[in-house]
């Protein structure tokens, strides 16, 4: 029987999501190999599990979806609790249930939202969960409006780290919108089909340098464009959440 469930997870505590096992190198915990530990103890087999995609190292999340299949009855709330005391407080996971022996956490997913957090002055409680630029001055309606360039499909191969497996680069994002907590908090709220290796980084970084006036408004066309030379920035992981990923059902 196939099942399947949300997790939220501290990215810092991570190598990222997916496993990594590499011959001749020391096999690091990520979070997929967290979460099949637990479930094969609570489970007492092994257990395989999918995501719905990758977090690199340091990104968090508070919606993956994810499924694995097992063959056997289990009771989804003392399974909640058992993966959750497994965990060490670091992953939880909610809503467990049976789905269609044919779902996909990957494959089924209409779109995914993640949120990004820049803090404009220096903050010591919440670093961890954001960018912290001090007291750099940002010109925050030139950053919003640089996001628009971003809308629509396009081939995101120039801000991304290729993965060189031969798959597409488009993408399509329907949301890419600022948003001001405070008066020292942003945070983009940014929607897509799919998203590349570092892509969400990529684009804010960008947005972070035409923001403190290193680059012109309309550098995301140019570097579209292939027009575009220079350096460019990479937000940290830190900021970066996965909060959800929709589907028709779940």
């Amino acid at each position: 029987m196939r099942y399947r469930f949300r997790c939220e997870y501290l990215g810092s505590a991570f190598y990222g999501w997916q496993e990594q096992n590499e011959a001749g190198k020391t096999k690091f915990v990520t979070v997929q190999s967290a979460l099949e530990e637990a479930f094969s103890v609570a489970l007492r087999a092994p257990i395989r599990i999918v995501g719905s995609g990758r977090t690199d190292t340091g990104v968090h999340a508070r919606g993956q979806c994810v499924h694995f299949d097992f063959d056997g009855e289990l009771d989804p709330f003392k399974t909640e609790r058992s993966i959750n005391g497994l965990t060490k407080r670091l992953i939880r996971i909610r809503d467990l249930q049976a789905c269609a022996p044919d779902f996909h956490a990957r494959y089924d997913a209409v779109s995914r939202y993640y949120q990004y957090t820049i803090f404009t002055r220096p903050v010591a409680l919440m670093r961890d969960f954001g960018w912290e630029c001090g007291s750099l001055s940002l010109d925050l309606g030139a950053m919003e409006r640089e996001a628009q360039a971003f809308l629509g499909e396009h081939d995101f191969i120039d801000f991304c780290i290729p993965r060189n497996d031969g798959k597409s680069t488009l993408c399509t994002l329907t949301e890419f919108r600022l948003e001001r907590v405070n008066d020292w908090t942003c945070m983009f709220h940014i929607r897509g089909n799919r998203f590349l290796h570092r892509q969400v980084r990529a684009m804010v970084g960008t947005l972070f340098d035409v923001g403190r006036g290193r680059y012109p408004e309309g550098t995301v066309k140019t570097i579209f464009e292939k027009n575009f030379k220079g350096e460019r920035t990479w937000a940290p992981p830190q900021g970066l959440v996965l909060q959800d990923v929709e589907y028709a059902d779940y």
